[in-house]
């Protein structure tokens, strides 16, 4: 996968290698730690309390667990020793089920943790010994700014063009709260300290015996925390706190990131013989959906969204407040400064009103100043830079304390209200005054030190810490249209044509008379949804982000937001994004731009610039991996043809998941899916959702390295796009696209009897998944339906708990073996080998078809399933895995899956005993489930949420 600067394959074998044997000497080592205090614990009796307050004897390890350890570490001989696993479990009870359970879920986190680790370090090893990618790879554990510039220089790209690219450059995180994240956030924490446990570990051989010992004990002790912590959640978070555990993430790890991730930018721009960045580049920035998705999810209120705006502003100031106290310490300079410096302190001299004495300290806080633990009593009159951060530093304290009165409900004080910082530039403006006084008087070794990491910062934070998007389904605002408009007998809004909406729509937005009757009766959905357009505008434009419009089909779907934003009073609009989200929609998604973009009004309106979001879940589970995929393509492809058209300027917005069945995957391999031209200057917004946060960012290093990994993927399709496929590639996919897609909806959803429904509730966890407690919001958009109105997320986990994984595959075997039987799989391979769209979507459903398991997927149907047609049905959907696993090695020339992801293939195998027996205890307690009569066990219950937490641990990822 990777190459030595004049090295040989040779020289690359041994590299991965080195280090796969590396990775798993890392999870043997936990492994063994953890096994070692558990063992010590066998048959230890504890109390434990139920929560109903009643308390239970029972044993600490049963000797069961173990048992079922030995059986899997047996398992690793060869599959034909699953069966022994499956003996151990079904003489459990369930007690003994819940804790062996736990006991494999532990292991397949020590795993991951250990794979966490050695991705970090394996970039490490790769930048020190220089190595390069090669142009037919996107390793993404070794791909780096110094390689990505290499490479490009390589082709062509000038120096200054990469620095251009860089700077114009836009990434834009979107955490969401999305229920995939199935590990407590207790745990997670405590996973953090082990990454910098393992770092300490890595130079054990410099450590004295002594350190050694006591590095040891503090894994265990984590160890042992994690095991004594209970994994189950008792209650469902809030919306709220969900909102503070993205909060938590962003202040741990992002914050500490994001000054490193410019340095290194920085320092690789230099290399090549240019300028760094300069001092106002804001190339990162991070948003939430957090406390503003409202698509199905009726616990997000007015009130959620307007607390958590208050809280993200009111905790960046915390963190200002701390960094601008640290650099009260570091800028003691005094002497010369420049002269808008000179005016800058001079204008805050009147904000402290103590009496000043000659030769006496100035700055000095009042009493209604707080308490400040350095420099209470003021600075001395030379330390003009300690001078003006005193002034910041009180305006981030008055700050602070508005946003806290506001959370509470309380009034804010008049005089700290008008010293609150209201705008990022208000903020950063002071910052840059002094980094340019001190470069000017000589003082640049201070100037581009914690100065400037807290410029970037303020660039890339702002003023909320994360820009909060507002995001509610297109049906919910109709109703809002027909109570207002039958409410004034004009009849019922969504019963209109199109045209007769649109041109009301268009009549009233630019009409000056009010439109919403005060005495309008409504629902409580209808005042729900005003009530937030009333909130919003209220809160401070620059907290705010976009306005997704879900399930958006229609012009008027659009057009309708722009007219609520305005009946509530918004002065300035939130950007409103479309959503289009199944394969239909996308198809359509052109047609629905084109018309609103033809409005004069909302053309000048949104100046030049329109945000459209891609779902690409949805369109999976509508219609299947191939068709998804190339449906996205072409609509991206045709939505810039209609901005171009327009002289619009279209960032596309990916609402991307942690599964490669719902768009997730490394950054350069998903980037290879997208046209030429689909990045507008550089500007690539996407969600990080549910587990892929805690993934993506566990710590601050490794916070690092995923920020470099989405920037390079950027400026490599920026700067060097995928090439233009030849008309009879395009004409390929788009038949095995609506083959895949004839193929997957018919089985899915038009199947005889709706068998395969009823194989879906039989076979999967999914009624079991509710009860997990992952997410704030339910698990369907409505209380009724069926497969059609479940959400994409417990579409895609409840097969990856299987190992079927069906929606990344079913369908495209078919479109495959049709083609082979034509004789075109010459053509197949063509396209594998010359287009790297094909080629990155055909690698990404190897990766997931590698993680399957046809023997644990027959082992469910044994256990579930009992009526002869859905055995058949089972059957079925084996071979069809199997005949997709068949032809997409023919069509790669390969003789085994990921056989171009060495690293990988190790981290499954590594975990696949302690998985597949894991999986065994699933389907023991779902059949034990399907069959008890009258209230089910606590025990069981635990156990089935155990097994979940545990399957996704290993599957390293849920939905």
């Amino acid at each position: 996968c990777i190459l030595f600067k004049g090295g040989t394959r040779d020289q690359v074998t041994s590299f991965a290698c080195t280090m796969s044997g590396t990775i798993t000497s890392d999870f043997e080592m936990l492994k063994t730690h953890l096994l070692h205090i558990l063992q010590a614990h066998e048959g230890m009796r504890v109390h434990s309390p139920r929560t109903n307050g009643d308390k239970k004897e029972q044993v600490l390890l049963p000797r069961a667990a173990l048992k079922v350890l030995d059986a899997a570490e047996e398992y690793r001989k060869g599959v034909e020793y699953f069966n022994r696993v499956v003996e151990v479990v079904e003489k459990m009870d369930n007690y003994e089920m819940m804790v062996s359970g736990r006991v494999l879920q532990e292991i397949l986190v020590q795993a991951g943790l250990a794979e966490a680790h050695h991705r970090l370090r394996t970039f490490k090893a790769s930048v020190s010994q220089e190595v390069q990618e090669t142009s037919n790879t996107e390793d993404s554990s070794v791909v780096s700014f110094k390689g990505t510039f290499q490479k490009l220089l390589q082709k062509g790209v000038s120096p200054e063009d990469i620095r251009a690219a860089i700077v114009s450059q836009k990434v834009e995180l979107v955490l969401t709260a999305h229920p995939t994240e199935a590990q407590r956030r207790s745990a997670l924490k405590k996973h953090e300290q082990m990454l910098e446990h393992m770092k300490v570990h890595d130079a054990k051989d410099q450590l004295t015996p002594g350190q050694l010992e006591e590095l040891n004990d503090n894994i265990k002790a984590i160890q042992w925390s994690c095991w004594r912590t209970n994994t189950v959640r008792r209650t469902r978070p809030t919306p709220e706190g969900e909102a503070r555990n993205g909060m938590l993430v962003i202040e741990e790890t992002i914050w500490k990131a994001v000054p490193e991730h410019y340095r290194r930018l920085d320092r690789c721009l230099k290399r090549v013989g240019v300028e760094g960045l300069p001092l106002d580049a804001s190339i990162l920035k991070v948003s939430s959906w957090m406390g503003g998705d409202r698509d199905g999810n009726p616990n997000v209120t007015w009130q959620t969204t307007k607390q958590v705006v208050t809280l993200l502003r009111w905790r960046i100031m915390e963190l200002y407040y701390r960094e601008v106290d640290e650099l009260l310490y570091e800028l003691s300079m005094s002497g010369g400064i420049s002269q808008e410096m000179m005016d800058e302190v001079a204008a805050v001299s009147s904000m402290w009103t103590a009496p000043h004495r000659p030769g006496s300290k100035v700055c000095r806080p009042d009493e209604r100043s707080g308490v400040h633990w350095n420099f209470h009593t003021g600075v001395a009159e030379d330390e003009p830079y300690r001078r003006l951060l005193m002034a910041v530093r009180r305006r981030c304290y008055r700050t602070k304390v508005s946003m806290e009165a506001q959370y509470l409900g309380k009034p804010n004080d008049p005089d700290f209200e008008k010293e609150a910082f209201n705008s990022t530039e208000e903020l950063a403006r002071p910052f840059e005054i002094m980094y340019a006084s001190l470069v000017e008087n000589g003082d640049e070794i201070m100037a581009n030190g914690r100065l400037l990491d807290l410029i970037r910062r303020v660039r890339t934070f702002g003023l909320c810490m994360a820009c909060l998007d507002v995001r509610q389904e297109s049906d919910r605002h109709a109703e809002v249209m027909d109570t207002l408009t039958s409410f004034l007998d004009l009849g019922k809004f969504s019963n209109w044509t199109e045209k007769e909406r649109c041109d009301f729509l268009i009549k009233e937005i630019q009409s000056k008379r009010p439109l919403l009757p005060a005495e309008m009766e409504m629902s409580e959905m209808v005042r729900e949804i005003l009530s937030t357009y009333q909130i919003i505008a209220t809160l401070p434009s620059e907290s705010l982000g976009a306005y997704v419009i879900s399930m958006t089909r229609t012009t008027s779907d659009i057009l309708t937001v722009c007219l609520l934003q305005k009946l509530r009073g918004v002065k300035k609009f939130m950007r409103v994004a479309p959503l289009f989200e199944t394969r239909e929609d996308l198809i359509n998604a052109p047609k629905v731009m084109d018309a609103v973009l033809s409005v004069p009004w909302y053309r000048n309106h949104i100046q030049g610039k329109q945000e459209v979001m891609l779902g690409y879940s949805d369109s999976v589970k509508d219609a299947g991996k191939f068709a998804s995929t190339w449906e996205l393509h072409r609509a991206m492809e045709n939505l810039l043809e209609v901005g171009k058209k327009h002289c619009v300027d279209i960032t596309f917005f990916h609402g991307r998941g942690g599964s490669i069945g719902r768009g997730g995957g490394p950054p350069h391999h998903i980037m290879l899916a997208q046209p030429a031209g689909s990045l507008q200057n550089g500007h690539l917004r996407l969600t990080v959702q549910g587990e892929m946060i805690g993934r993506n960012f566990p710590s601050p290093e490794v916070a690092e390295r995923s920020l470099e990994q989405y920037s390079t993927a950027v400026l490599e399709h920026t700067l060097a796009p995928p090439p233009l496929p030849k008309a009879e590639f395009r004409a390929a996919m788009q038949e095995l696209a609506d083959i895949s897609a004839k193929h997957y909806q018919d089985t899915v959803f038009k199947s005889e009897g709706d068998i395969f429904v009823r194989f879906f509730h039989t076979f999967t966890p999914t009624s079991e998944l509710g009860q997990m407690n992952i997410g704030s919001r339910p698990a369907k958009r409505r209380n009724y339906g069926g497969i059609d109105t479940l959400r994409a997320i417990p579409w895609i986990f409840a097969w990856t708990q299987t190992r079927l994984l069906l929606p990344v595959w079913l369908g495209n075997g078919v479109a495959l073996q049709k083609f082979i039987d034509h004789g075109k799989l010459p053509l197949l391979q063509q396209m594998y080998k010359e287009w790297p769209f094909f080629s990155s979507m055909l690698d990404l459903i190897d990766v997931e078809l590698g993680k399957a398991s046809p023997v644990i997927t027959e082992h469910y149907e044994s256990k579930t399933v009992s009526d002869d047609d859905l055995k058949k049905l089972g059957a079925t959907l084996r071979d069809g895995l199997q005949q997709t696993i068949t032809n997409i090695l023919k069509v790669k020339r390969s003789s085994e899956l990921l056989s171009s992801e060495p690293n990988l293939k190790t981290a499954i195998d590594m975990r696949r005993p302690f998985l597949d027996a894991t999986h065994a205890i699933q389907a023991e307690v779902l059949s034990r489930l399907r069959h008890s009569q009258g209230e089910v066990p606590n025990e069981l219950r635990d156990a089935m949420i155990i097994s979940i937490q545990g399957i996704a641990a290993g599957m390293q990822n849920t939905g």
